[in-house]
């Protein structure tokens, strides 16, 4: 038997949970850009790991928690789903398809084969839609961030597809991974838009609000402007590392930093200007428009560090850290300063309301 959901129109996109969040809400009739879902659920965050295999940045909140924001600011339901017997949770999957529901479902990427990653690069969080299957050629159709219009980089150069056709077996390997970190252990999304409300000021208000308050004073160091503090002091004891280690730290941060890893460029910050311009219409706000720009000014300077960060994974070359140390200090002025205007920017919008 082959099905696979009418009218669905695959998408490439910035991130990867967005991109799959905005080709669910746009099957459903209710379009809504990735910059505008990022912003909604205050993504945009900072976190420094100090993983022993390499050290790692991140731009953006957790998952799940990302879901859950963006369910509640927009009164709909978005439940996560899984389960330890497989077949079962294949069962489930087949069966939404076959009643013309795409399905958003996690998986740990170097399992995925068109991405060509190594096989210890574990990611479980990353999100796709599975929108078609057919059992006599045992493959699943999926729709990554790549499209024919969306070329993505990966490992082997650069892939530009439609929809990749994933075999039973592959994905299953890639769902029930347990490897952290964010094991995808079958985990998967239902919707339901039932309650929809529409985008309007007061939401905007507090995700706009909370998105500051986490950077500014954030629960730990690893967090926020502490955060970005501590990745300009760690990235000087890198020196410490071996050749190998110091090398794939390089790759790591680059790709976690740079729209190639889906960030959208310069560790989510352009897209979080995206969502500032976009919300300013609404919100018939200038300073907010200011910010948004500002945001896109400073991812700038995260692509630039990522740009030498690359070439730390080709030579090794210890001289960049000092380099790198500075500009994480610069980055940190530049941003701490726009948290905190924009932040009363937003405090003004609350008088309006």
């Amino acid at each position: 038997m082959e099905s696979i959901v009418k009218n669905f129109k695959p998408q490439g996109g910035r991130h990867c949970i967005t991109n799959s969040l905005k080709q669910i809400f746009t099957y459903y009739g209710y379009p809504m850009s990735e910059e505008m879902i990022f912003g909604l659920a205050s993504g945009l965050s900072f976190l420094y790991m100090n993983f022993s295999t390499a050290p790692m940045v991140n731009g953006r909140i957790k998952v799940f928690e990302f879901e859950k924001k963006l369910a509640e600011r927009l009164n709909i339901t978005i439940k996560c789903r899984s389960g330890k017997n497989y077949a079962r949770v294949s069962d489930a999957a087949k069966r939404m398809i076959d009643a013309d529901d795409p399905v958003l479902i996690y998986v740990d990427m170097p399992y995925m084969s068109y991405l060509g990653m190594d096989r210890d690069s574990h990611f479980g969080g990353h999100a796709v839609v599975l929108y078609g299957y057919d059992d006599l050629k045992k493959k699943y159709r999926i729709s990554d961030r790549d499209n024919h219009d969306n070329p993505i980089r990966i490992p082997g150069g650069r892939t530009a597809e439609d929809y990749h056709l994933v075999s039973f077996r592959e994905l299953e390997e890639a769902r029930s991974s347990s490897h952290r970190p964010f094991p995808a252990n079958n985990k998967y999304l239902t919707f339901d838009f039932s309650g929809y409300t529409n985008v309007g000021k007061d939401v905007l208000q507090e995700a706009i609000t909370e998105t500051c308050q986490g950077m500014l004073t954030p629960p730990a160091r690893l967090l926020g402007m502490s955060g970005i503090m501590k990745f300009s002091r760690e990235i000087l004891r890198w020196e410490k590392f071996s050749p190998d280690k110091l090398k794939k730290t390089g790759m790591v941060n680059y790709f976690q930093i740079n729209e190639a890893g889906g960030t959208g460029g310069g560790l989510f910050r352009r897209m979080y200007g995206g969502f500032l311009l976009e919300a300013s219409d609404i919100l018939q706000n200038d300073k907010v428009a200011h910010a948004g720009r500002q945001f896109i000014r400073v991812s700038e300077q995260w692509d630039d560090l990522a740009d030498d960060l690359w070439q730390l994974s080709l030579e090794g070359d210890t001289a960049l850290l000092k380099k790198m140390s500075d500009s994480i200090q610069h980055i940190y002025s530049v941003e701490n300063n726009l948290y905190l205007s924009l932040m009363e920017a937003a405090g003004k919008i609350g008088d309006t309301l």
